[in-house]
């Protein structure tokens, strides 16, 4: 009598999914902390800060997401832009993160829950990108592991689960330069054109894609004095010349917002008009640099009676000058260079949110998850990480501002 096999079970290489769940246990891990240290922190402590309003008032785990900023974004999902000049206005504030939590609204019922959403998926989509660019990068597992960890339990990475831009701007920068070393161009401009529609410098990876670009032709500007370099640029140009032109569809985002900001308001640029309203003066990096940095050596460290946010918004803009060097000669001129002016343009007219601005730096964690090969290094970096993050979201949710 012939004998049935018996089916076996599809095997499972759980090794080649690690570009899943690792960025999973991060994002898993670092948000329900957070969850619990936001709502433990409304409950627990007397808002002694500037809020005068509240979006949930009835639901504190999803209104403790929505401070300061949230504000602008939620009533551009509630009622557009709008835009008076001299006054704080929403224009400041590109479209494409509430453009996703409007078209997600309907689905839940609720405009903050709804942002959380969004915010929470792209950070999770991140991560994923993060962690296969990092692996891509540096053919190394465990230094991608590191990566990922870093910056979701970085010091203001709660930013990345509240109604704020931020999580969607890594998504999209992120893949932006995943498919760009991948090769794949077209999907490099898709993603570089959402980038340049969610925050003013995501149009650099119209620069950063362009010069992926020209390395896989050989031409770098460390090796543009060379001439083969500029044989290899001329064949690409040649041969690939389709692909180049691909690329020069990222500043359509900017571009996009600008015609629709002309339509609407007949200003092109009310982005950054009103950013006078917001107290920022375009002085340029060293006058910005040198007047806090002076403001802050007048003041009485002993008493504690210092610009808090200042010290750190300053430290970071520091701290990412100094970091960039390494992405520089470890990475490329690409990530070094969007590093470099992700914080020179915001800087110009002021350091405010600076260590909110740091945040989507992704090179910098890439880096930090390198050295983090060294066991005490790795320790401390993620011990300082994790406590001052529990800090700073307790700050954040008590309406004090902090970026």
């Amino acid at each position: 009598m012939k004998q049935l096999s018996v089916p076996q079970r599809p095997h499972i290489n759980w090794r080649a999914l690690d570009w899943l769940y690792y960025p999973l246990a991060a994002f898993a891990i670092t948000r329900l902390t957070l969850f619990f240290a936001a709502y433990l922190s409304e409950i627990a402590f007397a808002e002694s800060g500037a809020g005068g309003w509240h979006a949930v008032a009835d639901n504190v785990f999803l209104d403790v997401w929505a401070r300061f900023d949230s504000g602008f974004y939620l009533r551009i999902v509630q009622e557009g832009y709008l835009f008076k000049l001299g006054e704080k206005s929403n224009v400041a504030f590109f479209p494409v993160y509430p453009l996703l939590t409007d078209w997600l609204v309907p689905l839940v019922g609720q405009e903050v829950l709804a942002g959380v959403i969004v915010s929470n998926l792209c950070l999770l989509g991140a991560l994923i990108f993060l962690y296969r660019l990092t692996k891509l990068e540096f053919d190394d597992a465990s230094t991608a592991r590191r990566t990922v960890y870093y910056i979701a339990a970085f010091p203001t990475a709660f930013f990345f689960s509240a109604v704020y831009t931020e999580s969607a701007f890594l998504l999209w920068i992120v893949g932006t330069m995943y498919f760009a070393r991948r090769r794949l161009w077209v999907w490099a401009a898709l993603f570089g054109l959402l980038t340049a529609a969610t925050r003013i410098v995501g149009v650099i990876t119209f620069g950063m894609v362009g010069l992926e670009w020209l390395r896989s032709h050989g031409w770098t500007i460390s090796t543009c004095f060379r001439p083969e370099a500029w044989w290899g640029l001329l064949r690409g140009l040649r041969t690939d010349w389709p692909s180049l032109l691909v690329i020069f569809v990222i500043p359509l985002g900017l571009l996009s917002y600008m015609l629709f900001l002309q339509r609407q308001f007949q200003d092109p640029v009310a982005f950054w008009t009103v950013q006078a309203a917001w107290g920022r003066e375009d002085l340029g990096p060293v006058a910005i640099i040198w007047r806090d940095v002076s403001g802050l050596i007048s003041q009485n460290f002993f008493t504690g009676k210092i610009w808090w946010h200042v010290l750190l918004d300053v430290g970071a803009f520091f701290a990412v000058l100094i970091l960039s060097v390494f992405v520089w000669f470890r990475l490329g001129e690409a990530y070094a260079i969007f590093c470099l002016l992700s914080v020179l343009i915001p800087v110009s007219s002021g350091t405010g949110s600076m260590t909110r601005y740091a945040l989507i730096l992704f090179p910098l964690f890439m880096i930090l998850g390198w050295w983090g090969r060294i066991g005490i290094l790795d320790r401390a970096i993620m011990i300082g990480f994790s406590v001052f993050l529990g800090i700073f979201t307790a700050i954040f949710a008590n309406w004090i501002f902090i970026a």
